[in-house]
């Protein structure tokens, strides 16, 4: 899909509450951290629907933690999660530490999770793809079926300085898109999760930033986690 700019690379460091409210966390972490992080946003629902092939690839390459590694997810952003309305298509690609993402952008289309079957949906994603975007984005996305949904809440921060940003996620959702009514395997996680972004060249600042954190720094992947929760839920 093209060569990644180094440019465009950033870090994604996440850290897990296990404990303790979204409200708590703000406040004692992240509105009181030495960077003056302001919300910058209002609160929002994001929805996912995650893809991967036959062999879970994306999968294993993120439990292996393999070098490089993609990631393919349709994205779009409302609470009523079966209404997906506006979405956008990403590939995050990961180079070791650092990572990249790209975004096709379906416009003006929507689908209803409720009223058509995964492989209804999934023709007509593909479909609008191929509408407006490279026909080899459109190929790869045949190939591949939904292999989790997963929804959550999100609020937003930027650093006083607007290098550094600060997103946190909570109420994490997640069901088995293979199940013919999908809500009938909903499964949740109350952890909260903080992600710090920025670009490369302030990495080595950041530190003075991560050391105001009350949590260790975790290899945190929603999908992973998401996969294991439902398949888990399945198998008892």
């Amino acid at each position: 899909m093209g060569k990644v700019a180094a440019k465009n690379l950033r870090y994604e460091r996440k850290f897990i509450y296990e404990t303790g409210t979204p409200e708590d966390l703000i406040h004692t972490v992240v509105l009181s951290n030495s960077f003056c992080f302001r919300e910058i946003f209002h609160r929002r629902t994001v929805n996912n629907i995650y893809y991967d092939d036959a062999s879970m690839s994306f999968y294993h390459q993120n439990v292996s933690g393999d070098e490089i590694r993609d990631k393919y997810r349709l994205r779009w952003y409302g609470d009523a999660f079966e209404i997906i309305e506006n979405p956008v298509l990403e590939i995050k690609k990961k180079y070791g530490a650092v990572g990249d993402k790209l975004s096709f952008a379906l416009s003006e289309n929507t689908f209803n999770l409720k009223e058509d079957s995964t492989k209804e949906i999934q023709q007509k994603i593909t479909k609008a793809i191929q509408e407006a975007h490279p026909q080899e984005l459109a190929l790869k996305l045949g190939s591949l079926t939904p292999s989790l949904y997963n929804s959550y809440e999100r609020r937003y921060f930027l650093s006083n300085c607007k290098r550094y940003r600060i997103t946190i996620d909570y109420n994490m959702t997640f069901y088995n898109p293979h199940f013919t009514n999908y809500e009938v395997s909903k499964a949740q996680l109350s952890d909260v999760v903080l992600e710090l972004k920025y670009e490369v060249p302030h990495d080595k600042e950041s530190r003075q930033l991560t050391q105001q954190l009350t949590s260790r720094l975790s290899k945190n992947s929603k999908y992973v986690r998401g996969v294991h929760l439902i398949h888990h839920q399945q198998n008892n």
